[in-house]
């Protein structure tokens, strides 16, 4: 009984040692950049997702974390890269860039990779790039398509239709409206009378809406390929009357755009799982700064959500 007890002490010792020894060490310090496309609300999903796995990894008592939130006030294609270019010269042990103009993002995010840096992108793709991996939403033509299938069948398959475009040179939104279009391309009774881009900028997206409806007072719908986009345009349709007449469908479920979903206004809004771009991106950043391999693609993927579903979606994401 005596060696057993003594064994247990030993045992005890030894485990308080071993913690001691685990806290009395030196954390590993890690500084993270993000440059996201500009300053929008949609992103506040992705910063949470990101505190969340910075609290995960200081948890556990190893890491000490730091990350910078670097965003151009507008989606500025030269402020952009100024961003890239800012960020670089930080040197941080991981930078995650959400491309807004491949032309002009890759040859600075190859400038990072080139300096040492593991970067990522997040939220849109340059696999051109060479970035080192992605996270977000891999199928944006996809999600494009199936807006155009909702809303070709809510206008009976003919009739008018207007969108707009969020920023041209941003891949997800180039390749939700290419998805749109060759979806809508089946119905040879629906025409496309209208393209015009918002650039992700509220004020601009009523303003277009209402010349678009007074341009085609015929108009039976329109998409908004952003999460912006189809919350002007539910205003400006709104504010003429035409709630119903003029069916919207579009992306992301800010506030308004749930409220303006239960009210009828906006039919439908592809929803993806924000919060998890902002968290897989953070622990891929730091599984590279830590000996390991993460994938190329990372799809968190995304799904549509009507008046009905409002109660429950948010368990989906």
């Amino acid at each position: 009984m005596k060696k057993r007890w003594l064994l247990i002490g030993f045992v005890a010792v030894l485990l308080v040692l071993l913690v001691g020894a685990v806290f009395a060490q030196e954390k590993q310090k890690l500084y993270f950049i993000f440059v996201p496309k500009l300053v929008h609300p949609w992103y506040e999903d992705v910063i949470d997702g990101i505190k969340k796995a910075e609290s995960l990894l200081e948890a556990t008592g190893m890491y000490d974390i730091e990350w910078e939130w670097l965003a151009p006030q507008e989606a500025d294609v030269v402020e952009h890269v100024r961003k890239i270019e800012t960020a670089i010269s930080k040197k941080p042990n991981g930078l995650a860039v959400a491309v807004l103009d491949p032309g002009s993002d890759v040859p600075a995010i190859q400038e990072a990779l080139k300096m040492g840096i593991p970067t990522i992108c997040f939220d849109t793709d340059a696999p051109e790039s060479g970035r080192i991996g992605f996270v977000g939403r891999v199928d944006y033509i996809a999600d494009g398509k199936e807006m155009a299938e909702i809303l070709a069948k809510a206008i009976n398959y003919e009739g008018e239709v207007g969108i707009l475009i969020g920023s041209p040179t941003a891949p997800n939104h180039r390749d939700r409206v290419a998805g749109f279009k060759e979806a809508l391309s089946k119905y040879p009774n629906i025409k496309i009378v209208a393209e015009l881009a918002d650039n992700d900028d509220l004020e601009k997206a009523i303003r277009l809406t209402e010349s678009m409806l007074a341009a085609h007072p015929n108009l039976k719908g329109i998409y908004g390929c952003n999460a912006t986009a189809p919350i002007g345009a539910a205003r400006a349709v709104k504010d003429a009357g035409k709630s119903g007449q003029v069916i919207v469908v579009g992306m992301d479920d800010l506030p308004e755009m749930v409220e303006f979903v239960r009210d009828g206004t906006v039919l439908a809004m592809s929803v993806q799982r924000v919060k998890e771009i902002g968290f897989w991106s953070t622990i891929y950043l730091w599984a590279l700064n830590t000996g390991h391999h993460i994938p190329d693609k990372h799809d968190t993927g995304s799904f549509v959500v009507y008046k009905e579903d409002l109660d429950v979606y948010t368990q989906w994401k």
